[in-house]
């Protein structure tokens, strides 16, 4: 989930382009691409040994000392594990500040968040490996005694290749995921067939993230062998590798609640904390709490290709299988990141790196895979300033470790501008929410505005990020400038931009939108609305004042009926927008468990649209019968037009569901 202070960015931000309206895309400086490393960030020139572990510590010791000063974090821990070793598992700040426990990676219990689904593909493997489970069979032929189904919207069916590279086809959605009431965890199937997801688009088209489609073949998995998911993953994964700190229990089991890190936000130079989040998805969803240390032998066994000490989890082939991509987002781009079997590529350098990355609200972890140089890195943070810092850690190690060979590119080459002015525009993840108000999260987001230099660079920007500059490498592949990630593009028949990709981000695709989605349309339309309804509740108001002032006709009892009915509309269009700004402010808190001011804005919805409706109508008849000045007719058709362009850009949102 998003962290609040970015949405509270974003609602603030889109406040006050309400008000003025310029573009998001050109508020945030460019960065300075020849501005020097930081200190801590090793320059990707000479590789230093790994087996070190004196240099190692010593650089993960400074690295990490600036990381929790950075991003205002507590408590981290890091494990590194190379040939069939743990090179190091070192814990730094604080698991629980009012007390001042230390990390330690050894004992300190963490939430991992979406990292743990590389557990639940773990296991799905497993029942592959054993005949229980067939990779490219229809997932509803093993739900036959089920709540749960996958609705038959497309000719091609869902299997566990779809869920597992995430191209199922679902739409993103948040409800059903957590909860404020303990007695709301329900059974694995009741939750699934609850909130299941709308398919959006046919299986095997693209790549986007879903939770629910890891949950769902965690339920498939636990359906087919006829026993509960968390039994079998302790049976057969846990229990082997030793890993008796790590559970999905909700709460933690009293001997493990003492050594729970706490989860903390920074909020005005102070720390909070917060109690652990209640997970409502089946256990993969997200629950899986756990030490660093038996990360780090989950590691080892993946990259021991399935054995761990004289036990084996998995085959040699089987690991070598979930480690290569099965899905290739660009055809044209090979070297792009794509999707192995649960694992994500996140390649960088030219060095081959599968793994995940967690999030929740407090917690962000990050598990990589080196597996031709028989590395992992495991790193865990309880702030959300780790969703940063653990990517620029993964950069900084694979930069010191194994450096960059070639030599990036600077200068755009010939023609260059033309191509790029053919590529701006807004670019909108696919992984986003099509049928509910929780797309605003999406829209706003996960919207990537492309444009252009005169010299012919590429610019991005998206909310709660630093605007970045891209270089054509070749034509629809550009390298960020002064960084590490590529950007492709995919075109149609016609030559157009349809798609983009982020090499540094797998689990994503960013499809073009139409001009009237773009985020400059969206904010001069709510912007103009909110000045438009404004100005007709000043009007509302000082309308008799200024009659008593200069005096004139009384007006009769339907232009009276027309004011206020466009009055009240303005009124109800503004609390509307007021109250799912703040519900995406706190969505996390609504997502657990919507709000009365929630719920009321979902009524006062349909009510502001039928009466923007009825001031359709009423302008008709202040036309045809004249109704007050030539001026004021005007103002109130105009009105009237943004109320029901406001409305269309709700409905964009998914704020007004049509």
């Amino acid at each position: 989930m998003f962290e609040r202070r970015i949405r509270l960015l974003g609602a603030v931000a889109l406040v006050v382009t309400l008000l003025s309206a310029p573009l998001v895309a050109t508020a945030t400086p460019v960065p300075d691409s020849t501005a020097t490393p930081p200190a801590h960030v090793s320059t990707p020139t000479e590789q230093v040994a790994l087996t070190n572990q004196t240099e190692t510590g010593a650089w993960l010791d400074e690295t990490m000392a600036h990381q929790l000063e950075e991003y205002n974090v507590p408590g981290a821990a890091v494990v590194i594990v190379s040939d069939g070793e743990v090179v190091l598992a070192k814990g730094y700040g604080y698991a629980a500040l009012d007390s001042q426990r230390p990390v330690d990676a050894n004992e300190t219990v963490f939430s991992v968040g979406s990292t743990g689904k590389l557990v639940t593909w773990t296991a799905v493997m497993q029942g592959v490996e054993d005949g229980r489970l067939e990779r490219d069979r229809d997932v509803n032929e093993y739900l036959t005694d089920s709540a749960v189904t996958v609705p038959d919207t497309d000719d091609e069916p869902i299997t566990l290749n779809h869920l597992a590279t995430h191209s199922a086809g679902f739409e993103d959605i948040f409800r059903g995921m957590v909860t404020d009431d303990p007695d709301e965890i329900r059974p694995m199937d009741e939750i699934l067939a609850a909130h299941r997801p709308a398919r959006v688009r046919p299986p095997g088209q693209f790549v986007a993230y879903s939770n629910y489609g890891t949950a769902l073949a965690g339920h498939v998995l636990a359906e087919q062998s006829n026993a509960n998911f968390t039994e079998l993953v302790d049976e057969r994964i846990f229990t082997p590798l030793g890993m008796a700190d790590t559970t999905y229990a909700q709460p933690l089991p009293a001997r493990l609640e003492p050594r729970r890190a706490i989860g903390y936000t920074h909020q005005n130079g102070e720390y909070q904390a917060h109690d652990p989040v209640i997970w409502t998805l089946p256990p993969e969803g997200g629950s899986l709490r756990t030490t660093p240390i038996d990360m780090g032998q989950f590691m080892l066994a993946h990259l021991n290709e399935g054995e761990y000490g004289s036990e084996r989890i998995l085959e040699a082939e089987t690991v070598r299988e979930m480690h290569q991509r099965q899905f290739t987002k660009s055809e044209a781009v090979p070297e792009l990141n794509g999707m192995a079997y649960g694992f994500i590529e996140m390649d960088r350098n030219d060095e081959t790196i599968v793994g995940h990355w967690g999030d929740t609200p407090r917690f962000k972890s990050l598990l990589a895979l080196y597996p031709e140089r028989d590395t992992g890195l495991f790193v865990v943070y309880n702030s959300p300033g780790g969703g940063p810092a653990r990517f620029e850690l993964l950069q900084a190690f694979t930069d010191r470790y194994y450096p960059r060979s070639d030599t990036p590119v600077v200068e755009p080459p010939d023609g260059a501008a033309e191509r790029a002015r053919d590529l701006t525009g807004d670019y909108r993840s696919l992984t986003v929410s099509a049928s509910s108000w929780e797309r605003v999260l999406g829209v706003m987001t996960r919207t990537y505005t492309v444009g252009a230099t005169e010299e012919g660079y590429l610019t991005t920007s998206r909310l709660g990020e630093p605007t970045r500059r891209w270089v054509e490498r070749r034509q629809g592949v550009y390298e960020e400038v002064g960084g590490s990630d590529t950007l492709v593009f995919r075109f149609d028949e016609d030559g157009r931009a349809t798609h983009m990709f982020r090499h540094a981000f797998g689990p994503a695709t960013y499809e073009r939108v139409p001009w009237y989605e773009s985020l400059t349309v969206l904010q001069a339309v709510l912007g103009g609305g909110v000045v438009a309804f404004l100005s007709v509740l000043l009007l509302w108001v000082g309308g008799p004042v200024w009659r008593r002032w200069r005096g004139g006709d009384l007006p009769t009892g339907r232009e009276r009926a027309a004011r206020w009915l466009l009055g009240v509309v303005s009124l109800l269009w503004l609390a509307v927008l007021v109250i799912f700004l703040l519900a995406w402010i706190n969505f996390d808190a609504e997502a657990a468990s919507p709000s009365f001011a929630l719920q009321t804005g979902k009524v006062l919805r349909w009510i502001a649209l039928a009466g923007t409706v009825g001031a359709v109508v009423a302008t008709g008849f202040a036309w045809r019968d004249g109704f007050w000045t030539r001026w004021a007719r005007l103002h109130f058709s105009v009105v009237t037009a943004l109320a029901l362009l406001f409305a269309w850009q709700l409905s964009l949102l998914g704020i007004l569901p049509l």
